[in-house]
């Protein structure tokens, strides 16, 4: 995870890295469920894994990181903060469709709930 991750992270002694996408991951508190599937270099996030398969069909990350090593993010989409609700539904139903291609084409990826703050 870590190697997928470095590409993408802010460089605090960069100061010309123009694409990061956060600076920081922050984890949210732990489920009591872990997997026992769980590859030990990934022990460290037990409580806050969970293989793709297993999650809710209603469930959406911001952004997903596949095994090629690609960011692929709501803003992709047109997607702001700033926006009003109304300018936002068709960046996140673009960013829907895409996102569950990702899962279909990812099915046995793990993920790992965190926010990166950007």
């Amino acid at each position: 995870m870590e190697a997928l991750l470095a590409p993408h992270r802010l460089r605090h002694d960069d100061s010309i890295q123009p694409n990061w996408r956060f600076d920081y991951l922050c984890l949210f508190d732990a489920s009591a469920e872990t997997d026992a599937e769980l590859p030990r270099e990934m022990f460290d996030y037990a409580g806050y894994i969970s293989r793709v398969e297993r999650l809710r069909a209603d469930v959406s990350a911001g952004a997903m990181i596949t095994p090629d090593g690609v960011w692929h993010d709501v803003h992709d989409f047109g997607y702001r903060i700033m926006n009003v609700l109304e300018s936002n539904s068709v960046p996140q139903q673009k960013w829907g469709r895409h996102y569950r291609q990702l899962l279909k084409h990812n099915p046995d990826c793990w993920i790992i709930e965190t926010w990166a703050h950007s």
